[in-house]
């Protein structure tokens, strides 16, 4: 009896409080025109403070690739900070881990990279309704791989720019 009041009351605290966690998918360019998905799975630890894992995966090639796939696993401490009803922003900063798997046209090496680093972003919202909003954002990755063949690191992705949706749960 005493389990079922105590959960009683988290689901009643849990319902008072509106969402407590996030769901997002966004289309993304980096900053050499490639094109990447991005999903988020976020959790609010305290007031507007959360935590968010993060997955992006590229799904375009640098044209000198046979095949180039970079997988990005991320793990944020965000804060919203609403401006208006509206609209608010949310900056992100955490850690990165980024694997990187390339092959150069008419070669057969296959070169692997994996490096984890410091991440930051801004997000800017736009609340649609207390359940839905559509972002525009910025993550620079801060690592550059290194030069692959004839294909030059700065060719190769840090930044991207996104845009996309998210859930309130």
């Amino acid at each position: 009896m005493k389990k079922i009041i105590i959960n009683l009351i988290l689901l009643g605290s849990l319902a008072m409080s509106g969402s407590f966690a996030q769901f997002g998918a966004g289309y993304s360019q980096g900053d050499s025109s490639t094109d990447n998905g991005t999903a988020f799975l976020g959790f609010d630890v305290f007031g507007n403070i959360g935590l968010r894992l993060e997955y992006t995966k590229n799904f375009s090639e640098h044209p000198e690739f046979s095949k180039e796939d970079i997988s990005r696993y991320g793990l944020f401490a965000t804060y919203t900070l609403p401006l208006t009803p509206t609209f608010s922003i949310t900056p992100k900063m955490g850690l990165t881990k980024s694997d990187g798997e390339f092959e150069v046209v008419d070669t057969i090496d296959t070169i692997t990279d994996s490096s984890t680093t410091f991440t930051y972003g801004l997000e800017i919202n736009y609340h649609y309704n207390e359940l839905v909003s559509l972002f525009i954002g910025y993550t620079d990755y801060g690592n550059k791989f290194d030069s692959i063949g004839s294909v030059n690191a700065s060719e190769l992705d840090s930044q991207n720019y996104t845009f996309g949706i998210k859930l309130d749960i």
